[in-house]
C-alpha cells in the first residue's frame, strides 16, 4: 500500500487504482468481486466513460454481458471519511458482492469515522443528467484542489465534474419542487438483464449469484453480517445520501444508521410491475413496523403504509419517508453534501474520539477484557454534524417534550401552557417538526380499514366500494374531501390492476407473515429470498413474460443531454398469466411463498 500511495503521477487515475487494488488483493485475500467496485488512493479523479463509450476503466469485460462498462459505484477517501459514489442506478450481481464487502471493510476500520453513501449530486443541478460528468471527486473540491494533468481536455474545460454546477438552479428546484427531474439512485440491479444473462432460469445459479449477494449488502449496510473483517465488528456509520428515487432492492443502502433526505428523495415499490415480490432487503419486515422505532404518529397505521407503499407503488417523498422512519433525517437541498463532507473529513477517526484515557493495564491481568470506557463517546461527533445539518429528523416529535408532554399546550404541542406562544422563539419549540405533514400517513389513516382486509381480492373490492361513491358526492356542498377521496381510491385500485396479480398476492402474504411478532429480520429475508427465486425462475410466469415484452415500468426517461422538457414515459407491462387477483388460488401463493 505505500508502494502504491509513491506510484508517479504520471499514471491515469485508473492506472493507479488498478496497482493499489492488486497489491490489496495479495495482501488481504479480498474476494475477486470487490475489485469491480474501484477504490481510488490519491486525491485525484477516477475517469468514467468517454463520451465516445471509450473508457479507460481496467475493470471493463466485453464478454460479459451483465458487467456494464463504468463500475456501478466507485470508493474514494475523503479526509478521515469514505466516499461511495453510486454512479450507475443498477449494479451487476458481481458489484453488489464487491460493494457488501467494501461496505464491511470500511464499516469495521476504526482509522475512519463514517462511510458516506451518495448518488453523484455534482450534477444533480442539471436535472440529473450525467452524461458529462467524467470524474468521482468529493461534491467540495474546487479548482486548484485536484490533479488534473491525467484528465482529458473535455474533462478539463468542462471543470471537475463536467459542468459548473449551478447554484441558482438548485435554489430555485428545492423552493419550487420538483419539475426538472428526478435523479435516479437506486434500483439494486436490472432484472431484464438477470433474464437475458440465463441467471434467473438457474435455480442454484440465482441464489449464488444475485440472492445471496443481495441478502449480504443489506447486512453490511446494516452493520449486521455472519463474517466480520479481520474479526471486527461495524464501527462507524453509514450514512445514506439519497437525491432521487430508490426503489426495490436499492433500499438496502438505506438500511444503515443515517438516511439523510433531500426535497427530491423518494421511494417506490416497483417489482410487482415486472412480476416480482420483494428482494430480500427485508422490507417485508421493515414496512409493517414503519414509525415504531422513533415512536412516530405513524407506527399506529403501519400495516396500511407497508400495504399501500408495496401494493399501489405509491411513491413516497422525504417528508413521508421522515414521517415514518424509511430516512431519519431531513436536510433540504443537496448542496448540504458539500457541507458534510467538508465537516466528516476533519472529524477525528472512530479511534481517536475517547474523552477518557484508556484503563491502565496492570502485571500479570494483561489479558483481562477491559471495558470500553469511552464507548458510549464513540460516532457522537458524527452524530451531532448530521443534527445540526438537518431541518427536522424523525425522532423529532418528542425529541425534546418527551418528558413534557403533560405540560404542553392542548392544541398544538408546540409550547408550554399558560405560556404566550409570542415568546416563545422558534427555536425554543419542544416539537421541531410538529407542523409537517405526511400525505402518505394521511392516505393511511384514511383508507386503514381497506386495506386491513386479508387478501388482495378484498382490499380491491373495498377501494371500489369507495370510489363508487365519487358519482353520488360529486358537486354536493360539504362533500369535497368525500370526493378527493373516492377519486385516490379510484387511482388505488387502478394503480393495483396493473401490476402482477400473482406478484400482488405473494407481496401481501409477506407483509402479512412479516408483520408477526414472532418474525425476525433475517426469517423475513429468508422468506423474501425463496419467494424471489420461484417468482424469477417460474416457466412462463409473470417475470418471465415481463422480461421478453421489452415494457418497463412506467417511469419517465430522460435522455442524455440537456432533456428538462424531453420526456418520454415506459411501457407498462399487462399480458399477466392471471387477469385479475380473483383468479390467484390459495395454492399458488403458498407454492411460491411455502406454508
Amino acid at each position: 500500500r505505500k508502494a502504491a500511495a509513491r506510484i508517479s503521477p504520471k499514471l491515469s487515475p485508473a492506472s493507479r487504482a488498478k496497482v493499489y487494488n492488486d497489491l490489496d488483493q495479495i495482501t488481504t485475500n479480498a474476494p475477486a468481486s470487490a475489485y469491480s467496485i474501484p477504490q481510488s488512493i490519491r486525491s485525484d479523479a477516477f475517469a468514467l466513460n468517454n463520451a465516445d463509450g471509450s473508457t479507460t476503466n481496467p475493470y471493463a469485460h466485453g464478454d460479459e454481458p451483465i458487467m456494464a462498462q463504468n463500475p456501478g459505484a466507485v470508493v474514494r477517501p475523503i479526509g478521515t471519511s469514505r466516499r461511495v459514489f453510486l454512479t450507475n442506478p443498477s449494479l451487476t450481481p458481481t458489484e453488489i458482492d464487491g460493494l457488501a464487502y467494501r461496505i464491511r471493510t470500511m464499516a469495521s476500520n476504526d482509522a475512519i469515522n463514517s462511510v458516506i453513501v451518495a448518488n453523484p449530486l455534482e450534477d444533480a443541478m442539471c436535472n440529473g443528467d450525467m452524461s458529462n460528468n467524467a470524474t468521482c471527486l468529493p461534491a467540495f473540491m474546487e479548482e486548484g484542489e485536484v490533479d488534473i494533468t491525467s484528465l482529458s481536455r473535455h474533462e478539463i474545460e468542462g471543470g471537475q465534474f463536467g459542468k459548473k454546477p449551478n447554484v441558482i438552479k438548485s435554489i430555485l428546484h428545492e423552493r419550487f419542487g420538483d419539475g426538472l427531474g428526478m435523479p435516479y439512485v437506486s434500483n439494486g440491479y436490472d432484472a431484464r438483464k438477470i433474464h437475458e444473462a440465463g441467471i434467473a432460469k438457474d435455480h442454484a445459479r440465482l441464489e449464488r449469484e444475485l440472492m445471496v449477494p443481495l441478502v449480504s449488502l443489506s447486512r453490511a449496510c446494516r452493520g449486521s453480517y455472519d463474517v466480520t473483517i479481520d474479526s471486527s465488528a461495524s464501527k462507524v456509520p453509514l450514512v445514506t445520501f439519497p437525491h432521487g428515487l430508490v426503489t426495490d432492492a436499492g433500499y438496502s443502502l438505506l438500511s444503515g444508521s443515517y438516511v439523510l433526505a433531500t426535497h427530491s428523495t423518494a421511494f417506490r415499490v416497483l417489482n410487482p410491475l415486472r412480476g416480482l415480490a420483494f428482494d430480500p432487503v427485508g422490507l417485508s419486515y421493515l414496512l409493517p413496523r414503519v414509525g415504531w422505532e422513533f415512536d412516530q404518529p405513524s407506527a399506529q397505521y403501519s400495516s396500511a403504509i407497508a400495504s399501500i407503499l408495496t401494493l399501489t407503488g405509491y411513491e413516497a417523498n422525504a417528508e413521508d419517508m421522515v414521517s415514518t422512519g424509511l430516512a431519519t433525517h431531513y436536510v433540504g437541498g443537496p448542496y448540504k453534501l458539500n457541507i458534510l463532507e467538508r465537516a466528516l473529513m476533519d472529524l477525528n477517526s472512530h479511534e481517536n474520539q475517547p474523552l477518557h484515557p484508556k484503563p491502565k493495564k496492570l502485571y500479570g491481568r494483561e489479558h483481562e477484557k477491559k471495558y470500553d470506557i469511552n464507548e458510549i463517546f464513540h460516532n457522537q461527533a458524527v452524530a451531532n454534524v448530521i443534527q445540526h445539518l438537518s431541518e427536522y429528523d424523525a425522532a423529532g416529535a418528542d425529541e425534546y417534550a418527551c418528558y413534557l408532554k403533560e405540560e404542553l399546550d392542548d392544541e398544538t404541542g408546540l409550547f408550554l401552557k399558560d405560556k404566550d406562544p409570542s415568546l416563545t422563539m422558534p427555536d425554543e419549540r419542544n416539537q421541531i417538526y410538529g407542523e409537517i405533514e405526511s400525505d402518505l400517513v394521511n392516505w393511511a389513516a384514511t383508507f386503514g380499514e381497506a386495506f386491513a382486509e386479508p387478501t388482495v381480492e378484498g382490499i380491491l373490492e373495498r377501494l371500489r366500494e369507495i370510489a363508487g361513491t365519487e358519482a353520488e358526492l360529486e358537486g354536493r356542498e360539504g362533500c369535497e374531501e368525500d370526493v378527493e377521496v373516492a377519486k385516490k381510491a379510484q387511482s388505488f385500485a387502478s394503480e393495483m390492476e396493473k401490476r402482477s396479480p400473482l406478484a400482488l398476492s405473494v407481496a401481501n402474504e409477506l407483509l402479512r407473515q412479516g408483520s408477526d411478532d414472532n418474525e425476525t429480520l433475517e426469517s423475513c429475508m429468508e422468506r423474501e429470498k425463496a419467494s424471489q427465486m420461484r417468482l424469477f425462475s417460474k416457466k412462463d410466469g409473470d417475470f418471465a413474460r415481463w422480461a421478453e415484452s421489452g415494457c418497463d415500468v412506467g417511469l419517465v426517461e430522460m435522455p442524455w443531454g440537456d432533456s428538462s422538457l424531453m420526456r418520454k414515459k415506459e411501457d407498462v407491462y399487462s399480458g399477466w398469466a392471471h387477469s385479475s387477483v380473483r383468479d390467484v388460488s390459495e395454492d399458488e401463493i403458498k407454492e411460491i411463498v411455502g406454508v
